[in-house]
């Protein structure tokens, strides 16, 4: 009943939002609620997302009334921008002509097809997607040599102050473009005072007025990653280019400029992601001609097209070709086997390790000559603590993943994949928690349903992790795999699991592994479960949808732990379990379940 001020996550209905722009002003009516956190390890943890952008509450939609139509067909710096993107799209078509828009207005404000994104992200050309320095500085380039022979110096500050602005404004205001915007400003403000500009200086300036605008962007990841990158071209890009001498000097700065944003940003990127792409370093050097062709391109095209639309998307046109070839390039690379490997969550202190490696490195002679040692040392610090941890490793760990049932077995150096769930199951739970353990590689998979839509979770899997062997109750049920292992009633022995199916639609399948014996119990009738259950044997745990279970199967199998896959089980066969002694997990409330050989079982949320 009172009012409050402040940023607010809001979901609507997409139809509602057609047309919406920033500066109109909405009614929302709808429902309140607080951001939860994840509910499996390496899930995003949206309360935190949120708390970094200044945001602590969301709303969904339930109705959006605009008090004045005539908002969104007034002229501002959003129909501008609108009109530059459909220019560039109208010729282009997608996913060319949003590529475009991206490199040369930046991501944050162009829908990029979602595949392109993770293509781009998978070799380590994120930052092409984005307006930051590169841009920056061909605006003050264009500005200082158009303008030099017939305007002062105090003209040419405010015309390159009013451009800069400009594209902050088209751009949006995102911290890295900020930074480069900054920079910018100082680069100006350096001629007009006619003093040599400290790039260092005006890179740390640039931090310090930034955070006292918004002290939560110390937190924000592209605010970290544009400025360590542009702190290693700084530093380390001439050194490195020194060191190439060897190379004609075109081809060494081709290689300088790439090697030193990557060593940088290398450990900031391990900590926020916990992937290492493997070839971040030949794409970018093989594709920083076709950027930068395309990124000033699509500025000049946007400069035209803000004007005249029809002349700025034939000029867009022409960079069709260039384009395609890009989006072919980034698009190979990523399909490349072991094109991000996961290394798993390093830990502050491997952190500090790391970036005092890079500094040893910047400033002393002594390690810019034995800088192959500190390469060395770093590559143990990551790889060594993995090592021991995989050799000690044993647990099993059930995913909440709402209705669908997870399992993932992890043994030593064997990993075992019980159902892979739907698309957005395997993309947004499944995948997180791989990459959270460094999984790279599936030696069992063992796939129990069988619709289009589990077959589209696999495909999601396998596109990211390789899969050794692949088993299924029924043969070549997955175009994915169509050299499917048969999943028989008989006792198999998988890795270092023993497996039986009772069941095979609706799956019952017994697990053995280091002396814990586990039944995953599918959507079983109760006249199925009344058959079957005097074949059965007493188990240490169950995994189950969360549905009803008969009194003869509870009685024979009696566990000493139940799991329930779903955020609202059977009250009575809870209440059935419980009396019995069982300890009884709902994933979705207490998270993902884990069983490990040294703690038993925990939740995830006690372990956070």
């Amino acid at each position: 009943t009172r009012q409050v001020n402040g940023r607010l996550y809001v979901t609507a209905p997409l139809l509602s939002t057609t047309g919406l722009k920033p500066g109109v002003e909405v009614l929302l009516t709808g429902t309140l609620y607080k951001p939860q956190p994840s509910l499996n390890p390496g899930g995003l943890n949206f309360s935190d997302y949120l708390a970094r952008s200044g945001s602590w509450a969301g709303m969904r939609v339930a109705q959006l009334i605009l008090p004045d139509e005539n908002q969104i067909h007034r002229w501002d710096i959003g129909t501008l921008r609108q009109r530059i993107v459909q220019a560039q799209v109208q010729w282009l078509d997608i996913p060319a002509g949003p590529l475009v828009s991206a490199m040369s207005l930046g991501g944050d404000v162009v829908d990029v097809p979602f595949d392109v994104k993770d293509w781009f992200g998978r070799v380590g050309l994120s930052h092409a997607l984005a307006a930051s320095g590169f841009q920056v500085s061909l605006i003050v380039s264009a500005v200082i040599n158009i303008t030099q022979r017939f305007l002062s110096k105090k003209w040419q500050f405010g015309l390159g102050l009013l451009a800069i602005g400009l594209f902050v404004s088209l751009t949006g205001f995102q911290p890295s473009i900020l930074r480069a915007a900054v920079m910018g400003g100082a680069v100006l403000l350096s001629l007009l005072m006619g003093q040599q500009l400290r790039p260092l200086n005006s890179l740390l300036l640039a931090g310090v007025l930034l955070l006292l605008c918004n002290p939560i962007w110390i937190w924000d990841v592209g605010f970290q990653l544009s400025f360590l990158a542009t702190l290693g071209l700084v530093v380390s890009a001439t050194p490195i280019k020194r060191k190439l001498d060897w190379l004609p000097p075109a081809i060494a700065e081709i290689v300088a400029v790439p090697l030193a944003a990557t060593i940088w940003t290398m450990p900031i990127q391990l900590w926020n992601f916990k992937v290492l792409p493997l070839y971040a370093l030949p794409a970018n050097i093989i594709s920083s001609p076709l950027v930068a062709i395309i990124s000033i391109g699509g500025m000049i095209s946007a400069m035209i097209s803000a004007i005249l639309p029809p002349v700025g998307s034939a000029i867009t046109w022409l960079f069709l070709y260039p384009t395609q070839l890009l989006i072919g390039i980034v698009r190979v690379i990523a399909t490349l086997p072991g094109a991000n490997m996961s290394v798993g969550s390093i830990t502050l202190v491997q952190l500090i390790l790391l970036y005092s490696l890079i500094g040893l490195v910047w400033r002393f002679p002594f390690w810019q000559k034995r800088w192959y040692l500190a390469m060395l040392v770093a590559i143990f610090a990551i790889m060594v603590p993995l090592w021991i941890t995989k050799s000690q490793e044993l647990k099993i760990t059930a995913l909440a993943s709402g209705e669908d049932q997870v399992l993932v077995v992890q043994n030593h150096y064997q990993t075992t994949l019980i159902n892979a769930g739907n698309s957005e199951t395997a993309r947004f739970t499944v995948l997180p928690f791989l990459t959270q353990e460094a999984i790279n590689e599936l030696h069992q998979a063992i796939g129990l349903h069988q619709n289009q839509d589990v077959n589209k979770g696999w495909q999601t899997i396998s596109k990211s992790v390789s899969i050794n062997k692949f088993y299924t109750p029924a043969s070549s049920s997955s175009p994915s795999f169509p050299n499917a292992l048969v999943l028989n009633t008989e006792q198999m022995e998988l890795g270092n699991c023993i497996t039986k199916l009772w069941n095979a639609q609706p799956p019952l399948l017994a697990l053995d592994i280091a002396q814990q014996h586990w039944l995953i119990i599918g959507n079983l009738p109760l006249d199925q479960q009344r058959d079957l259950a005097p074949q059965l044997q007493p188990v240490e745990s169950i995994y189950w949808p969360g549905g009803k279970l008969t009194n003869e199967l509870v009685k024979i199998i009696r566990p000493q732990v139940a799991i329930a896959s779903t955020t609202n089980p059977d009250l009575e066969t809870i209440q059935k379990l419980e009396g019995m002694g069982t300890k009884v997990f709902i994933t979705g409330r207490d998270g993902a379940v884990q069983w490990t050989s040294q703690q038993g079982f925990k939740t995830f949320h006690d372990e956070n």
